[in-house]
């Protein structure tokens, strides 16, 4: 299977397969009714029994999507258009979070890492903020937020009296320095590799405490598990006994944010759980769609070869101009260049050699990648020579070796790109058709008054 059929964002695609509402003009849409008297005043439609999209939460959508997804300015025309759009999410969701689904292990770790993200962003923020708060008291303003956060780690890590073994650090410090360094020269998956490589560590130094504090024992175990944590990325370079030690004021100071923050229960505030509520319904909106869309699309090679034969201009190739372009510092350097390029066989001798200096003088320009120089190559003709040219960087001279015209091609050249196509398309149809049956089916009630304050100057989103 295919990667891009994996992807989220095309799974739900519910934002720009409803933007085709945007183009509908004013009325009450299928399954709505006008419900002033049922709808306060900032409330501007209401899905099924609980479901609500305020001015606030127009507002917010609008800003988020751009052009020419949504229209450039707001008109009662167009909001309606984008208010549809709205309750069409609304309706999925509703319908989606109405039926099971079971959790992926890689949805419930990524739901676990967010949650784990803002309970640990709200703690810390706590402890900046009361560092920040003592340190103004004293008159030393600390700007530099890397600053901060070292202040306050060292300050908690006194706190708990921590005391460090010296020489276990220092045995460490040779394990740790012992990592390989990522040659240069690599590929870049071979960089990561190396950068991933973790510490060679005796077994019987893991269960070795590295440092004692009034919270508790620090193991050398503890601290392998938060290198592990790090992005490869961005590992520090460990090599003496100080580096590990920091390393390991790190982990205490997590260890205590992480208790506190179980301690102020800050999973469970509002905000937290409202991020959570949010991931579940797009993870169950994921599910709907897979399942009644996505799963339904089975393509067989007569409906792609059809595709291919409706849409077969989309899949040719643009007309392409193949050009040898030099940059020269003087007038009098390209006029000698522009001699050498007259002749086909020394104007392939100096690109040959400027490739091995890992400078490439070749390049195809179209219509859409250099309008510019593609009309001029194709008015001068292959073989011809113009130039030089005055430029911000000095002289250009071009030599046009091939004039390539736009053409067909056969379905056997880009069977991927066909099924790829059709995908999203049919995909596209079928995500209409189910918000459409849905929308039928769903109670939905729309406030006309608050509708037209979205129009009014002082509502409008697209006013500063």
């Amino acid at each position: 299977m295919l990667e891009w059929r994996k992807s989220p964002e095309l799974l739900v695609r519910v934002a720009l397969v409803l933007a085709v509402a945007l183009v509908q003009g004013p009325g009450v849409a299928s399954g709505a009714v006008a419900g002033r008297a049922l709808l306060p005043d900032s409330v501007v439609a209401r899905v099924g029994a609980t479901r609500r999209i305020t001015i606030s939460d127009f507002h917010r959508a609008w800003t988020q999507v751009d052009p020419p997804s949504r229209p450039d300015s707001l008109t009662p025309q167009t909001a309606r258009g984008f208010l549809d759009l709205l309750i069409g999410k609304e309706v999925l969701a509703e319908v989606a979070l109405g039926h099971p689904w079971h959790w992926s292990p890689m949805e419930s770790i990524q739901t676990v890492a967010m949650v784990d993200r803002m309970v640990m962003r709200s703690e810390l923020d706590s402890a900046l903020s009361v560092t920040r708060a003592e340190r103004a008291a004293l008159g030393d303003t600390v700007r530099s937020l890397d600053v901060l956060g070292t202040v306050t780690r060292d300050s908690l890590v006194a706190k708990l009296g921590a005391v460090f073994d010296d020489s276990l650090a220092a045995r460490l410090a040779r394990n740790w320095a012992a990592i390989p360094r990522p040659s240069r020269d690599s590929s870049i998956m071979s960089q990561i590799r190396v950068l991933g490589v973790m510490p060679r560590v005796p077994p019987a130094d893991t269960g070795l405490v590295l440092a004692r504090t009034s919270e508790g024992n620090f193991y050398v175990r503890d601290l392998i598990a938060a290198w592990a944590k790090i992005d490869p990325l961005k590992r520090p370079r460990v090599s003496t006994a100080s580096h590990i030690e920091d390393l390991a004021r790190n982990g205490i100071f997590e260890r205590h944010l992480r208790r506190d923050a179980a301690r102020r229960r800050i999973e469970q505030w509002p905000e937290v759980q409202s991020a959570l509520a949010k991931q579940m319904e797009y993870l169950a909106v994921s599910h709907l769609v897979a399942r009644e869309v996505y799963a339904t699309l089975v393509p067989d090679s007569i409906a792609l070869q059809k595709y291919y034969r409706d849409h077969i201009d989309e899949f040719g190739l643009p007309a392409l101009a193949r050009i040898i372009r030099l940059d020269v510092p003087s007038r009098a350097e390209a006029l000698r260049m522009a001699g050498e390029l007259h002749d086909p066989v020394r104007a392939e001798t100096l690109v040959v050699r400027a490739l091995r200096r890992g400078a490439n003088y070749r390049a195809e320009v179209g219509e859409e990648s250099d309008s510019v120089a593609f009309r001029r190559a194709w008015r001068a003709g292959a073989g011809t020579v113009y130039g030089p040219d005055s430029t911000a960087l000095g002289w250009e001279v071009v030599r046009v070796e091939e004039l390539k015209p736009a053409r067909r091609r056969a379905y056997h050249e880009v069977p991927m790109m066909v099924e790829h196509s059709w995908y999203e398309d049919e995909g596209e149809l079928r995500m209409q058709a189910l918000v459409d049956r849905e929308r039928r089916r769903a109670r939905v009630v729309i406030n006309p008054v608050a509708l037209r304050r979205l129009t009014e100057t002082g509502h409008r989103p697209d006013l500063p």
